[in-house]
C-alpha cells in the first residue's frame, strides 16, 4: 500500500515538472516574439527611408536633367527630409537614408506627408 501512494506522488511531481517546463517554454517564446516584432519595425523603417530617398533622388535627377521649370509630383507617407548640397536625407522613425542628385543642388526640409512637388528652379531642385 505504501508503494502505491509513493507512485502517485511521483506521477504528480512528474506532471508538475512537465507543466513547469511547458510554461517556461511558452515564456521564452513570447519574449522571442516581442524581440522579433521590435526588429521587424526597425527593418521596415530602414527600408522605407531607403526607398523614399531613392525615389526622391531619381525624380530629382530627372527634373534636374529636364531643366528649369520642370516639376514632378510624388506621394509619400510621413517622413522628415533634410537636404545638404546635392544630397537628400530621409528619416522615417529612427532610421535615416541618403541619396545624391548629381548635377543640381537640392533644397528641402521639414516633415512631409501626402503629395509633394519636386521642381527645378534655375538649376536648383526644390522638394516640398
Amino acid at each position: 500500500m505504501l508503494q502505491v501512494a509513493t507512485m502517485k506522488g511521483q506521477v504528480t511531481a512528474e506532471y508538475l515538472l512537465l507543466v513547469a517546463v511547458g510554461i517556461s517554454l511558452l515564456g521564452i517564446s513570447l519574449a522571442a516574439l516581442s524581440t522579433i516584432k521590435g526588429a521587424e519595425g526597425t527593418v521596415y523603417a530602414r527600408e522605407k527611408a531607403r526607398m523614399v530617398a531613392g525615389d526622391l533622388s531619381s525624380i530629382a535627377s530627372e527634373v534636374c536633367a529636364l531643366g528649369d521649370g520642370n516639376s514632378r509630383a510624388y506621394s509619400m507617407e510621413s517622413a522628415v527630409l533634410e537636404c545638404t548640397g546635392n544630397t537628400i536625407s530621409v528619416s522615417v522613425g529612427n532610421e535615416t537614408a541618403s541619396a545624391g542628385v548629381p548635377g543640381c543642388g537640392v533644397e528641402c526640409g521639414g516633415e512631409h506627408s501626402g503629395g509633394i512637388s519636386i521642381s527645378n528652379s534655375h538649376g536648383t531642385v526644390i522638394i516640398g
